[in-house]
């Protein structure tokens, strides 16, 4: 029992052996990395929050036979483009993310439609601008359509290896 707990949740264990080993060591300077950390967790509380409720109403009004049509194996080559263009859509942290996936991967989306949308996310449109001011336009463009033509194929090898493991 204690095995399948800490296999299961050994992020917070870990956390809270490091905590108690810091107190340990040093009890002002653990306390302050106790106090960042809360404040850090207050900053994004409502944003964490926002998605879980958003994560709510996608499994709650978009129908799961939809996710598969669009997202699923049905979805073909045209599934695969929506999300490359939803992963160039995204905005915000990856952490909030990571959630949404595991959503849309339990209605049904297929494992290229996960690893595409996270590929995909390191080119934001709406950050093309930003990054042409700073890096130049041939850079930005090469890196946009790059990431995007690799993250089909890469999608679709890391499906492949996921089936593999799951049989």
């Amino acid at each position: 029992m204690i095995r399948a707990i800490l296999a299961r949740h050994w992020l917070p264990v870990i956390t809270c052996v490091l905590y108690l080993f810091a107190f340990a060591v040093a009890p002002q300077r653990a306390i302050n990395a106790l106090s960042s950390g809360g404040q850090l967790f207050a900053s994004v509380l409502l944003l964490i929050l926002s998605v879980f409720g958003l994560i709510g109403i996608l499994q709650v009004w978009i129908s799961r036979e939809l996710i598969v049509r669009l997202l699923g194996r049905e979805g073909g080559l045209k599934g695969l483009l929506i999300a490359a263009l939803c992963g160039t859509l995204l905005i915000g942290p990856a952490y909030i993310i990571f959630p949404l996936l595991m959503s849309l991967k339990q209605q049904g989306a297929r494992w290229a439609v996960i690893a595409i949308v996270l590929g995909v996310y390191a080119v934001k449109i709406q950050m093309i601008p930003v990054e042409v001011g700073f890096l130049g336009w041939q850079f930005s463009l090469a890196r946009a359509l790059i990431t995007i033509a690799l993250a089909i194929p890469t999608g679709l090898l890391i499906e492949a290896l996921m089936e593999r493991r799951e049989l």
